[in-house]
């Protein structure tokens, strides 16, 4: 049994989703608001120009949106939304699935206000559009991508805004991970190999990146690294004697930092046109990640003149509203017109 939705569907309050695999069709939309628990028990296919919304407009209610078979399938060729940052408690967004692919726009957002969990790991994982994984505020709650140990193919646009990325798989690709607004790209097993093609953008200066530093160091892209944001190791910065090398150490022919705890390393190409002398040792205290006291370096001059990947390019674009619902932007001005006396926006944006 399956469900199709083939017009635009508005459900509020609480529904079922135990209808076996469900397919919205090109041209419509399916609203699902204020249903605190959506469990599919199927596969999930979102259509080209089609889309799926599931959001809480309420303070109170956590959205839950989970697809555990390990045999089933999500598809997205058109717009998903699960939305959340109305909601005052945790929400937990946990896709797992035999196979994954997105070639639409992806949008996961919560409030941040604590830690909630945003996790799409089938063991197939294929992104070549856009995904946005955002929060209000950041806290210690993660993005997983991939199965543990396995790999993922990001050949589109992943952003990170007030979020955490951690890193648990080989990635592959041609694509971009984009740090905005306080979040971090978070390489927790740097075994696993990263594709050369692959690249790493800090958008803003609040971002970061933070990798875990090996004997068998890999070569990172990152773009965008300066005006004091972030790239660092999981471990102190201090310099070798023997062999003797510096803390970190730059290749202005090459571009590429180098970061070192003793005799491990990680290296980061960041690009050629830094100037050494602007360069220091901080300490990256972002929520969500192990505390390493002086394990990053930061750059306090402007980001030299750089191309981005095409990839980099692709904009993250704002969450977008879910149809049959009010707008979800709200600004102070509407706090006394919730009709619960709730105040949506001391956490807001």
């Amino acid at each position: 049994f399956a469900l199709e939705i083939s017009t635009n569907t508005v459900d509020r309050g609480t529904i079922s989703l135990n209808v076996g695999d469900v397919t919205v069709d090109s041209g419509a939309s399916w609203s699902i608001i204020n249903n605190a628990v959506s469990a599919f028990v199927g596969s999930l296919d979102v259509q080209s120009n089609a889309g799926l919304y599931i959001t809480s407009t309420s303070p109170l209610i956590a959205l839950q949106v989970t697809l555990t078979s390990l045999l089933n399938t999500i598809t997205n060729d058109g717009t998903i939304v699960f939305d959340s940052r109305d909601s005052l408690t945790a929400s937990t967004y946990n896709l797992v699935g035999a196979t994954f692919t997105n070639t639409g726009d992806m949008f996961l957002a919560a409030s941040g206000i604590v830690p909630s969990t945003m996790s799409v790991t089938a063991a197939n994982w294929d992104n070549s559009g856009l995904m946005v994984f955002s929060q209000n505020q950041r806290s210690s709650g993660v993005v997983n991508l991939g199965a543990v140990g396995g790999s993922i193919t990001n050949d589109g646009q992943i952003c990170l805004e007030n979020e955490v990325y951690q890193q648990t798989t080989s990635i592959n690709g041609a694509g971009c991970i984009t740090a905005d607004q306080d979040s971090t790209i978070y390489i927790s097993n740097s075994l696993l190999p990263v594709a050369n093609t692959q690249n790493f953008y800090l958008a803003d200066s609040q971002s970061s990146i933070v990798a875990q530093a090996l004997s068998t160091p890999q070569t990172f892209n990152v773009y965008g690294f300066g005006n004091g944001n972030m790239v660092g190791i999981t471990l102190p910065l201090t310099a070798s004697v023997l062999p003797p090398n510096p803390a970190y150490s730059y290749n202005a022919a090459t571009g590429i930092l180098t970061l070192r705890n003793l005799l491990v390393t990680q290296n980061f190409n960041i690009g050629t046109g830094y100037d050494p002398s602007l360069f220091s040792i901080v300490t990256d205290s972002g929520a969500g990640l192990p505390s390493t006291l002086l394990g990053s370096v930061t750059y306090s001059g402007p980001v030299p003149a750089q191309t981005l990947p095409a990839s980099c390019q692709i904009v993250c674009q704002p969450i977008p509203d879910t149809p049959g619902d009010t707008p979800t932007e709200y600004t102070t001005t509407i706090t006394t017109t919730n009709s619960d006396g709730s105040e949506l926006t001391e956490t807001g944006v």
